[in-house]
């Protein structure tokens, strides 16, 4: 039985490490879809909440900027949702060290506008990104904007609302803000946590890679069962300890835990354990999650530092618990 299911195991572990298969490339899809009181819009990987249902705003003729506006049941508030797609202006860099620095620039035109318009702004973090945030007050009725740029799109938040009220209702519409990735290849999705980046996608079988400022990864890998293999997830349970530290390719692992896990009322199996990839770098501490489905197996692997899986913890349970898989 152990060698039957070499092929699975060689997913846990080997699919996530860089190799020289061809680089693929993510696609957009187009949806709007709404659940628990947000819309989600997985064509620009993001999902939001408001009290009224946000409609694309036609008018707009600049080129890649896309605007998605409501008003209130009373017309008092206008909420409003906007993408700017950066990918034709990334294009002309080739590294990402260039493109980085772009994103981290294109804040800077914005800067020189609201200074000469002597407009007051801050520059708090959202979503794990650094932004600007303004008002600009009419009277009574006040415009509350705020603007930052995450995984090639520029995001902005816009509402227009009575000046006792905008704060608090800007703060709301911002905190229900939440990027995620719905794969264009297998139409799973997952939520992306605060301050992961999308990266190129090297790798066998890898469908998804997402990476934050300190290096921790969130990688998926999904791959269709061979039609002459059939695993199960309770194999995956029946494997010792010490079979899979023998297949692990890292050294010095130590198993944490393993067990039985059930995301979108799909049995998986879940195994934490700390290794060193590297063998002279201090060990990391690794999550895998695998689920398999109509065919599909799906295996989720988050990484970081021994020290801050305290931290981390939450973070990564919420993203193994968004796994929606498709019908």
């Amino acid at each position: 039985m152990k060698i039957k299911y070499l092929f699975i195991i060689f997913l846990i572990f080997f699919s996530c490490k860089n190799d020289k298969e061809k680089e693929h490339k993510t696609e957009l899809t187009n949806s709007v879809e709404k659940k628990d009181n947000k819309q989600f819009f997985s064509d620009y990987f993001f999902r939001i909440e408001s009290p009224c249902e946000l409609q694309k705003d036609f008018s707009s003729t600049q080129e890649n900027f896309y605007t998605y506006r409501c008003n209130s049941e009373n017309n008092e508030i206008v909420y409003s949702f906007s993408i700017k797609d950066l990918k034709n202006d990334l294009s002309e860099f080739k590294t990402d060290l260039e493109k980085h620095l772009f994103s981290s620039k294109f804040l800077d035109s914005y800067k020189k506008e609201l200074n000469a318009n002597n407009i007051e702004y801050s520059e708090p973090y959202i979503y794990g990104f650094k932004a600007l945030e303004y008002t600009i007050p009419t009277g009574n009725i006040f415009n509350k904007q705020a603007i930052f740029v995450s995984n090639g799109f520029a995001y902005t938040f816009n509402i227009t609302a009575n000046k006792n009220d905008i704060d608090s209702l800007f703060s709301t519409f911002i905190n229900s803000f939440e990027l995620y990735h719905k794969s264009p290849k297998y139409s799973y999705s997952i939520e992306i946590p605060k301050g992961y980046s999308q990266e190129k996608i090297v790798g066998k079988n890898v469908d998804l890679k997402y990476v934050n400022d300190k290096g921790y990864s969130i990688v998926l890998v999904v791959k269709k069962l061979p039609q002459n293999e059939k695993a199960s997830i309770d194999d995956m349970l029946a494997l010792s300890d010490d079979f899979w530290i023998k297949m692990s390719p890292y050294s010095d692992m130590k198993i944490i835990k393993k067990g039985t896990v059930f995301v979108d009322n799909t049995k998986g199996f879940f195994m934490s354990y700390t290794a060193k990839e590297v063998i002279d770098k201090n060990p990391l501490y690794y999550n895998n999650y695998m689920f398999i489905k109509n065919g599909v197996i799906y295996t989720l692997t988050t990484t970081c530092k021994q020290e801050d899986i305290y931290d981390m913890r939450s973070v990564f349970f919420r993203v193994s618990n968004s796994l929606k898989f498709p019908n």
